[in-house]
């Protein structure tokens, strides 16, 4: 079938529902951690500037997040140099976690449920979050966007990851699993049911695509980890999803050769930011063979557009193209967010690279 050219939307609309496309979707993970560093490279664009000039299809990420209310919870921020520490005061205590400053990088230093006690703190600050839709903000953003692609808007992830990443870091996840089993099952289900009020709130967005970002990586969990705590949260919220007809992307960053089989197992939609070697191990040809009609989104190794050539770059896409042997529901982008200094220029050899195959970038 012949296509005349779709815009950007058109195509990233059309790959999403798994329907046919006039030539490869590029979309790569553009966010301020690159937009910050084009400067230095003597170009003031901000994210819209950035990609008109690129030239690529656009998927913006974390559009018009709801506003997060924690009642009876007194929040405050105190910073110290290079040091943020954010306090939580609660009718049943107290939390704080502490973040530094790194470079261009922010680290979390101290988490904040590390203790029994803790994990009721944070229980009661679950049962008592509601949020809050910023739904004109969000059309606002997506009419800026216009034809060059959509916005897309955040799903919470499964609660086990959460407190792998943010809440308790991964060492002390793994005892208070051990040490505090019922406890830990108790505030994953009031976690849950906080998440549900999450959907059930970006449900009131005018957008049909909903990302959850789980960075799912066998370097922070195991196999048993997966298969009993996050899987299951991610197969409710693919259903929360489908029951209002919109499709279900999942972030997963990581290193997923030693999950695949499980992930495939996912009712989600697809899966976003396939990461092939060094930062990954999962190449976006493996991941099209392991999940079938999943979407998959990704392929480019983040890192390699700062410290390989131009030239070798080149040659990733073209293997990828010519790998990649189905590409209906693929879409080639970034496994995660676009470094720091990466060239812009790099990025638009990439797009003019897929413009000049045109068709012939899907066979």
């Amino acid at each position: 079938m012949r296509f005349s050219e779709m815009s950007g939307r058109e195509r990233i609309i059309a790959a999403l529902q798994s329907k046919e496309v006039d030539r490869l979707p590029w979309a790569p993970l553009i966010d301020d951690y690159f937009i910050n560093s084009l400067p230095a490279q003597n170009y003031n664009y901000n994210f819209i500037e950035a990609c008109r000039y690129i030239g690529n299809d656009v998927i913006k990420r974390h559009v018009a997040e709801p506003l997060v209310k924690n009642n009876n919870v007194e929040r405050r921020i105190e910073n110290k140099g290079n040091c943020s520490i954010e306090y939580f005061e609660t009718p049943v205590g107290s939390l704080k976690i502490e973040r530094k400053r790194s470079g261009n990088t922010t680290y979390i230093s101290k988490h904040m449920v590390e203790t029994l006690d803790d994990i009721k703190v944070f229980q009661y600050i679950c049962e008592n979050t509601e949020y809050i839709p910023l739904i004109e903000q969000f059309i606002e953003e997506d009419k800026m966007i216009g034809d060059m692609g959509i916005a897309s808007v955040d799903g919470q992830m499964s609660p086990i990851q959460e407190l792998l990443q943010f809440i308790s870091g991964v060492e002390n996840t793994v005892y208070l699993l051990m040490d505090y089993p019922d406890e830990i099952e108790e505030l994953f289900s009031a976690m849950h049911e906080r998440n549900k009020r999450q959907y059930n709130t970006i449900f009131q967005y005018p957008c049909d695509f909903i990302f959850d970002y789980e960075d799912t990586s066998t370097t922070v969990m195991s196999r048993n980890m997966f298969e009993e705590y996050s899987l299951p949260a991610i197969n409710d919220y693919s259903d929360w999803v489908h029951s209002q007809n919109k499709i279900f992307i999942t972030h997963m960053c990581g290193k997923l050769s030693g999950l695949s089989d499980l992930i495939a197992k996912g009712r989600q939609d697809g899966i976003d930011s396939v990461c092939p070697p060094q930062t990954g191990d999962f190449y976006p040809w493996d991941a099209r063979n392991a999940w079938g009609c999943k979407r998959v989104i990704g392929g480019i190794d983040p890192p390699s557009l700062v410290l390989k050539s131009q030239p070798q770059i080149m040659e990733i896409v073209s293997q990828i193209l010519q790998q990649v042997t189905n590409k209906q529901g693929f879409i080639l982008s970034t496994g995660d967010a676009v470094p720091f200094g990466t060239p812009i220029n790099l990025l638009k050899d990439i797009t003019d690279l897929i413009k000049g195959l045109g068709p012939k970038s899907l066979l």
